[in-house]
């Protein structure tokens, strides 16, 4: 007779030790503990990977890619808040970055929303100066008209 509770119920605890190697099973036959890459046998183990350089020269590259990173976000949330004329200057830093190999993603896309922030500031003085010039034109043409 075998019950179990162990996946695949119609096997003794047996058969499933033989199945699973690296099983402890208590006197009652109940599984403690299944090997954790059964079922990924090829899963790297847990914890963090994090790149190492190969030389001086990668070491380098990847400080310089992480600070170009930096920069551009700083300037890309600058140029998108206080002053859109440092937007390219976000997008140039984003582009050095990722010749690097870094990611940029975020200050590239804030250059990009504070390039077009800048585009629309500079058509709105264009027009707003084009109006006001208009406007005084109109102004001195009454002014001599009245005298």
């Amino acid at each position: 007779m075998s019950t179990s509770n162990h996946p695949g119920s119609g096997t003794s605890p047996r058969d499933a030790a033989s199945r699973y190697p690296g099983t402890e099973y208590h006197r009652d036959a109940q599984p403690l503990s299944v090997p954790a890459d059964t079922h990924r046998p090829y899963a790297q183990p847990a914890g963090q990977w994090h790149y190492v350089p190969a030389g001086p020269e990668d070491a380098q590259r990847q400080q310089q890619a992480a600070s170009s990173s930096e920069t551009s976000l700083v300037l890309g949330i600058l140029g998108v808040t206080v002053l859109p004329i440092l937007a390219p200057f976000a997008l140039w830093q984003a582009t050095k970055a990722e010749k690097l190999g870094g990611r940029a993603t975020a200050g590239k896309v804030l250059g990009w929303v504070g390039l077009v922030l800048l585009i629309l500031m500079v058509l709105w003085f264009v027009f707003f100066f084009a109006i006001w010039g208009f406007a005084m034109n109109e102004f001195m043409q009454q002014s001599r008209s009245s005298v």
